[in-house]
């Protein structure tokens, strides 16, 4: 996919909640309560409830990926990743590690230092666990039978 015909931006527009909502059903990994905490993610940052950072990527009217990120309270320099998520047509094609990329050199301009991202350890996830690690993150941390028995947390690290 030439990056010419990609259009990324870090606002938020009214449609975006139903586009991410379809874009993590179209991936086929996530349950319908991770779907719609996803959506709401940005209902709350569009209401102003809740603020969050996002980089998105979009080709003509479609969402094709994005990233929804923001400092750690109490943090100095630590970022969480929240969601990252591609179009399955789109994947394999280097756009994940260009979010990722993009993300991080946002967080690096605003004085952060380490992005965290945590994931399941259950084997729809296996998917992500290499992706993370092909971009450069390494894993930290694992807290056994966290989401439910045989479900553990991990936890993946970039350094900036």
């Amino acid at each position: 996919m030439p990056a010419d015909r990609l259009r990324f931006r870090h606002v938020l527009d009214a449609a975006d909640p139903g586009k991410i909502r379809a874009l993590i059903e179209a991936t086929g990994v996530f349950s319908a309560e991770e779907t719609e905490v996803a959506a709401r993610l940005a209902e709350t940052t569009l209401d102003g409830t809740e603020t969050y950072r996002w980089l998105l990527a979009d080709q003509g009217d479609t969402l094709v990926g994005y990233t929804c990120f923001d400092r750690i309270e109490l943090t100095e320099a630590s970022f969480d990743l929240y969601w990252i998520a591609v179009l399955p047509l789109h994947g394999g094609q280097g756009l994940g590690l260009d979010l990722i990329a993009r993300t991080a050199k946002f967080i690096r301009s605003k004085r952060g230092t380490q992005l965290f991202a945590e994931t399941s350890s259950r084997e729809p996830y296996a998917k992500a666990h290499r992706f993370y690690l092909k971009a450069g993150f390494e894993k930290v941390a694992a807290f056994e039978d966290f989401y439910a028995p045989g479900d553990a947390k991990l936890i993946y690290r970039l350094k900036l």
